[in-house]
């Protein structure tokens, strides 16, 4: 997959080389390597860093050089002093095929020194844009979630859970387990938010451990009646911890007579296991 992913800086570069072969002589690319980009936040403000950058999309003086997944070599045709800038890339709803700059962490921005044929080190890091407000962060750091169930089935809360084994991060998690008569659950985050709409992002983050498919949706309000609820995106069974960034924009956007909206998490199940479980941590309402 590395090797066909956003090969446009590769394809640039091969053009260019077949250009300059019609020449007396060809120039001798630069290279930039990135490992990886780092996130830096305010815990108090901003929750935690867990991300899932995967990609830069970079840009040297403000031209698009190419989106790289990460850790990354690329050859640039130029040397001297010059600006790089780099944008954080994510797959956007979990899916390979649709790989995005995340629109809520801020861009790189610094100056290199690129020298033929050797190879310049480039460390990026990235916080979280200073216009990106978090209408509901839930790390289950409390004595109970901030996600209420709606069928008033007492066996199928959502908990936090303290056991090391279970928990993503710091002390606590939020458990969904499926076990005996048990067979569903459907929880929602306690209160409502207004979204803002007119295309502007929204995205819910989060992440996940499970052995059974379970759902993350949308419900909106007009007042105290549901205007809509759908299922915004399905996720499978991982092994282990994973995080992942939802798109909301189109489903907010396209709910126009919804003033205020719910996150809802549900699942059944899986007959052929004895307990069905999802674990959650950092769940993140960003706009």
């Amino acid at each position: 997959m590395k090797r066909n992913f956003f090969i446009s800086g590769f394809v640039s570069f091969t053009f260019s080389v077949l250009f300059w072969g019609c020449n007396k002589e060809e120039p001798i690319p630069s290279y930039v390597h990135i490992d990886k980009i780092t996130l830096s936040t305010i815990y108090s403000n901003e929750g935690s860093a867990s991300n899932k950058i995967l990609d830069a999309w970079v840009y040297i003086d403000d031209q698009f050089v190419g989106a790289f997944e990460l850790p990354c070599t690329f050859p640039v045709l130029t040397v001297g002093t010059h600006t790089i800038s780099v944008l954080s890339g994510i797959k956007e709803n979990g899916i390979t095929e649709t790989r995005i700059p995340y629109p809520f962490y801020e861009k790189y921005v610094a100056s290199i020194v690129l020298v033929a044929g050797e190879k310049t080190q480039v460390n990026p890091t990235t916080k979280y844009a200073a216009l990106a407000d978090f209408s509901w962060i839930e790390d289950f750091e409390g004595a109970s979630p901030g996600i209420c169930n709606n069928l008033g089935v007492p066996d199928t809360n959502m908990k936090v859970v303290n056991t090391p084994g279970l928990v993503f991060e710091l002390t606590g998690s939020g458990e969904v387990l499926l076990t005996g008569s048990a067979t569903s659950y459907f929880g929602m985050s306690c209160n409502k938010y207004a979204l803002p709409k007119v295309g502007a992002p929204v995205f819910i983050e989060l992440n996940y451990n499970c052995n059974t498919d379970f759902n993350v949706g949308i419900i909106g309000y007009s007042g105290s009646n549901i205007e809509v609820q759908s299922i915004s995106l399905t996720l499978r069974p991982t092994t282990g911890w994973n995080k992942v960034y939802i798109n909301l924009t189109n489903e907010v956007t396209g709910a126009v007579s919804a003033s205020t909206f719910a996150i809802f998490f549900s699942l059944l199940k899986d007959p052929d296991l004895t307990a069905s479980y999802v674990y959650l941590d950092n769940v993140k309402l960003v706009n």
